[in-house]
C-alpha cells in the first residue's frame, strides 16, 4: 500500500517563518533597550507602578516608566508597586527629586524657602535617609533599605544611573508589595513610621511626606 505523501502548504510555511521574524525582532529589541520590558513576575504582578520616594515626597511611575500624577487600578486586580528610595539613584538625581519638596510649602515654610533645601542636607548628612511606605486602608507597610549601599556616606557610588536600570538590574535596594484591591475610593501614600518627636526615619520633614488620593481604584 503506497504511504500518502505529505502535503506543503505554503501559505502556513510563509506564516511560520513570518511569526518567527517577528518573535526574533522583538527578542532583539528588548536586548537593545528599544521598550521597556516588563518585570520578571508581571505575569502575577498584575498592574504595577513604580514608587520612588524622596526627601518629602513620591514620584509615581507605571508600567513603561512614564511619570503619572497618581496610581490609577480597578478594583479586584492584583497590584504590585516596586518601591525605590532616590539615594539608590545618582546624585544629580536625588537632588533633583529633593528639588521638588521647594515646589510646595512644607513645615511651616513658605514654597521655595531655602531652609528646606538646609533640612533635606541635614538629614542627608545624619543618616535619616529611609522610608516606610504606606497606604491608608490598604495592606501596605514597606521599609526601604538603601543604608547598606551608601556605605555610610549621603550618596551612592556605582549604583545604578537611572530608574529602569536599577529595575531591570533587579537592585537590592528595591523594594515589592503585590496586593489586591477591593474598595472603590482614592487613598494617601504616606511615610508612615514616627518617632517620639514624629520624625520619621526619614527625618525633619516626615510628617509632611503625604502624596493626598495619589491611590485611585475605579470600579471594575
Amino acid at each position: 500500500m503506497e504511504t500518502p505523501r505529505r502535503v506543503r502548504h505554503p501559505a502556513l510555511t510563509a506564516a511560520a517563518a513570518l511569526g518567527l521574524s517577528v518573535l526574533t525582532g522583538l527578542v532583539v529589541l528588548a536586548f537593545l533597550g528599544k521598550f521597556p520590558p516588563a518585570p520578571r513576575d508581571a505575569g502575577r504582578a498584575g498592574t504595577v507602578f513604580y514608587v520612588v520616594a524622596y526627601h518629602y515626597g513620591y514620584a509615581f511611575y507605571d508600567r513603561t516608566f512614564t511619570e503619572v500624577a497618581a496610581m490609577e487600578v480597578k478594583a479586584g486586580e492584583p497590584v504590585t508597586l516596586y518601591i525605590v528610595p532616590s539615594q539608590a539613584l545618582p546624585r544629580e538625581m536625588v537632588l533633583e527629586y529633593a528639588e521638588r519638596s521647594l515646589r510646595v510649602p512644607i513645615g511651616g515654610l513658605a514654597a521655595g524657602d531655602p531652609q528646606v533645601r538646609k533640612k533635606i542636607l541635614e538629614d542627608f548628612a545624619l543618616g535619616n535617609v529611609e522610608h516606610i511606605i504606606g497606604i491608608t486602608g490598604l495592606p501596605v507597610y514597606v521599609t526601604t533599605n538603601v543604608t547598606p549601599a551608601l556605605n555610610a556616606r549621603p550618596f551612592r557610588d556605582g549604583g545604578p544611573q537611572t530608574l529602569r536600570e536599577a529595575v531591570e538590574r533587579s537592585d537590592p535596594t528595591i523594594k515589592t508589595v503585590t496586593f489586591t484591591t477591593k474598595r472603590v475610593g482614592a487613598y494617601d501614600v504616606l511615610c508612615v513610621d514616627s518617632g517620639m518627636d514624629g520624625a520619621g526615619t526619614c527625618g525633619w520633614g516626615h510628617k509632611w511626606m503625604v502624596a493626598k488620593g495619589a491611590f485611585i481604584v475605579r470600579p471594575p
